[in-house]
């Protein structure tokens, strides 16, 4: 996957980074060869497949199997990150880099688009596949469930692949901001926006919230898809069209806003607030006690708070950006265009003097 041109110094700087895709899909390799040898196998496995299984015998014979969460979900969540990696280099090698010859981008176009054109698939991946899963659950229909049956320990193996991968997926931002060479000025706000992500993401998986947050990144997640989507037209040229895309965008970021803070004090404050418990019980995965309860709502309303915060600057910045500026040879004419109306010419005071 290593782009064309003169090859840099060997374990350089520019070379891990212009080989980043190659190196990391050899490791990914050397773990998936590990599944065909006796000895390797069990080690490989931890890596790959999911750990943590919880086997229900049913009367008719037939076992139900499914999944919780411990320690060696670390290992399988190394190697989902590697693979994101991978991906990634994939989608910006032959997709991104392909239109980015054809556009003619400047630089920070250029950034915004590769940074869109690796979120989206990932925005529209997320949210078919929550939407997929709560349909399967059923949650919807026994919306009261998501509190009555708290704590949800036991996941089926699709919902925890599915938190696994997002997990994978924002911890493998980080290093990309280094192969991908992000600017400083973007530095601080992408490293606060992923770690937000993997806090809350990896908060629900392991308090034993995970249908609560399959319709939580649901309701986040499409406004995002909305505005990674509209940037890559924006940066394409396409202003017309962005523009609507900007507009629709913002009308699903405040509905999202507002959902997600109802939904918020339905489900954790009102609803969990009927089955709490005094002390944390990690044995049966129990965190509903109220100082929980409490720190889960005030930070969900203060990160949207935050959000709305950013979403206003957003506002501001394109509102000035959009308005034509004055230059200085109008305020000049503005200037002459008030002297002449006072009356206050060169040639009328000279005439004046003669006289």
């Amino acid at each position: 996957m290593g782009r064309k041109g003169k090859s840099p110094p060997f374990l350089s700087q520019d070379f891990i980074i212009q080989n980043h895709g190659d190196i990391v899909s050899c490791m990914c390799m050397v773990v998936m060869v590990g599944l065909m040898f006796k000895t390797t196998q069990p080690l490989a496995q931890l890596f790959i497949a999911a750990q943590h299984n919880i086997t229900t015998v049913v009367e008719a014979g037939d076992n139900i199997v499914n999944y919780g969460c411990g320690v060696k979900d670390l290992c399988t969540i190394f190697f989902y990150t590697l693979c994101w990696i991978v991906c990634h280099a994939i989608i910006q090698e032959f997709i991104l880099d392909k239109f980015n010859k054809r556009l003619h981008m400047s630089k920070t176009k250029h950034s915004k688009f590769n940074d869109s054109g690796n979120m989206l698939p990932f925005f529209i991946a997320s949210i078919g596949f929550a939407i997929d899963q709560i349909q399967k659950l059923g949650i919807l229909p026994q919306f009261s469930s998501l509190w009555e049956k708290y704590p949800q320990v036991e996941m089926t193996f699709m919902v925890k692949y599915y938190f696994i991968l997002q997990i994978g997926f924002w911890l493998h931002c980080y290093p990309e901001l280094f192969f991908m060479k992000a600017r400083k000025e973007d530095l601080s706000n992408k490293v606060t926006n992923y770690t937000l992500y993997l806090l809350f993401i990896s908060a629900a998986y392991m308090m034993s919230g995970t249908h609560i947050a399959l319709i939580f990144l649901t309701i986040h997640y499409i406004p995002e898809a909305v505005f990674h989507a509209t940037r890559l037209v924006h940066c394409a040229g396409k202003t017309d069209i962005s523009q609507h895309g900007f507009n629709l965008w913002a009308i699903a970021f405040v509905l999202a806003r507002i959902l997600t803070i109802s939904l918020t004090i339905l489900i954790v404050w009102f609803g969990l607030g009927t089955f709490e418990i005094a002390k944390v019980n990690i044995a049966s995965g129990n965190f509903n006690t109220p100082i929980i309860r409490v720190a889960w709502c005030a930070a969900v309303i203060l990160v949207q708070a935050w959000m709305a915060w950013n979403f206003i600057m957003f506002q501001v910045r394109r509102y000035r950006e959009s308005t034509p500026h004055r230059t200085p040879k109008s305020d000049k004419g503005d200037k002459k265009k008030k002297k002449t109306a006072n009356g206050s010419s060169p040639r009328a005071k000279k005439t004046t003097k003669q006289e």
